[in-house]
């Protein structure tokens, strides 16, 4: 019966475990490592063709939206660099409802464009 007793004990807990781990909180040094390395993903290629550069929304304001938009050269990875950007953009839209976080509503336009200035990319407005 003792070792019934135990074996149930040990189930219970590793179940615990189980569960704990598929619901993983991220902190917010993790949402900034993750966005240093879209960072420093987006900055990996010169600009020297604006026609391979792209833009994606970056970030999650919690009155809805992104923060910015972010510059990227189509050479990368991708679908690796969306994909980070993805994950990023959902941690931040839950990290702000977890928290109750606020911020200025305002609207960010989008770039109309890319253009190559002195090796970098530069977002150009309608």
């Amino acid at each position: 019966m003792r070792y019934i007793y135990i074996l149930f004990l040990l189930m219970v807990v590793s179940s615990c475990q189980i569960f704990e781990s598929a619901s993983k909180d991220y902190t917010l040094e993790e949402l900034e490592i993750l966005y240093g390395e879209i960072q420093e993903l987006s900055e990996s290629k010169s600009c020297t063709n604006s026609s391979e550069w792209k833009f994606v929304a970056l970030g999650s304001k919690p009155c809805g939206g992104p923060w910015k938009y972010i510059a990227y050269s189509s050479s990368i990875d991708e679908a690796k660099f969306l994909e980070k950007v993805k994950t990023y953009n959902k941690l931040q839209a839950e990290d702000n409802a977890k928290n109750e976080r606020f911020s200025d509503c305002m609207y960010v336009s989008p770039p109309s464009s890319v253009v190559c200035e002195a090796g970098k990319p530069v977002f150009q407005y309608d």
